[in-house]
């Protein structure tokens, strides 16, 4: 019973470790833009998407590996960041007659740099 006590208290401690550690980003969809266009991250954390474009959004990724939407205006997604997420998304409507793409956002796993 003591052994069982103590492992559940280790894994306590480790998944508060673990969510004590992960942070909370809003990205902002604007008509013809996302801000900020590069968020700074680490795996584990949580992404809020908040639709301030006007019209309803959808957004994809760059290799079509997850997609949101329709995100509703003045609507919000949230969303968990896998290790290895695609990072680099789209405004999935917005295309030239080319087919590209004419709104980027970016996730980055690296450091923010410094001022």
């Amino acid at each position: 019973m003591k052994r069982a006590i103590s492992l559940v208290a280790t894994l306590a401690t480790l998944t508060t470790a673990t969510a004590a550690h992960a942070a909370e980003h809003t990205i902002l969809i604007l008509p013809d833009a996302y801000f900020p266009q590069i968020t700074y991250l680490t795996a584990g954390d949580t992404v809020h998407f908040e639709n301030a474009s006007g019209g309803s959004h959808n957004i994809v990724a760059k290799n079509d590996s997850w997609e949101l939407g329709p995100i509703p205006n003045d609507g919000q997604v949230t969303i968990t960041v896998p290790a290895g997420m695609q990072t680099t998304f789209y405004a999935k409507d917005l295309q030239d007659e080319n087919g590209n793409f004419l709104v980027e956002g970016r996730m980055s796993f690296s450091p923010a740099p410094l001022d």
